[in-house]
């Protein structure tokens, strides 16, 4: 059985009032708020360990200007942006790089797996693939006996668990590298 971590980084709409010059939310599309602008993944075997690694830029199509927070957060730029390719091309490109017959989609959290389904959904992509889901935060959550709505964050997680921190949060491959890290940790002493 292969574990693939993933991790995406999105982009919202925003428009600067006039005005004030202040960042305001912008016109959102209901049924894909959020664009994925970037795809990390890393494959790890059954001892948890890190296999191949895969990391792709989206071309946004419904929020092509990179919002300054998004933009500030991940150093993602506008040039990254127009090398990318079309989410459809960089979904397959995914699909082709996982090549497993047996794989265990994995997670920080749910917003990920939501997203990519919801951005599947609005661009009439397939998700059919993906058969099975790990959420590594909520697995997480229960080793340390968080309380129920109490959430422990990604740079939090790693470091309670003395993970080094080598890279930078907020770039999909890192992060995806990360939670592995935490997924091995989490092995020795849970069972998925």
């Amino acid at each position: 059985m292969k574990y693939i971590i993933f991790d995406f980084e999105f982009n919202s709409a925003f428009r600067i009032d006039r005005k004030t010059k202040r960042l305001m939310k912008g016109n959102t599309n209901p049924l894909c708020p959020q664009e994925i602008i970037e795809i990390g993944a890393v494959k790890t075997n059954d001892e948890f360990e890190i296999e191949e690694t895969f990391q792709m830029f989206v071309r946004p199509v419904l929020y092509t200007k990179l919002h300054p927070k998004v933009k500030k957060k991940t150093q993602i730029t506008n040039e990254d942006l127009l090398g990318g390719k079309s989410l459809n091309s960089s979904i397959t490109a995914l699909q082709h790089w996982i090549n497993e017959d047996e794989f265990i989609m994995c997670s920080w959290g749910k917003d990920d797996i939501n997203e990519l389904k919801r951005n599947c959904s609005f661009f009439e992509i397939q998700t059919n693939w993906i058969d099975k889901y790990c959420d590594i935060q909520k697995m997480c959550m229960n080793y340390l006996d968080l309380p129920k709505g109490k959430q422990i964050g990604l740079k939090k997680a790693v470091e309670t668990f003395n993970i080094e921190i080598d890279s930078r949060f907020h770039k999909a491959l890192n992060d995806s590298i990360y939670t592995a890290k935490i997924l091995k940790k989490l092995n020795s002493d849970c069972l998925l």
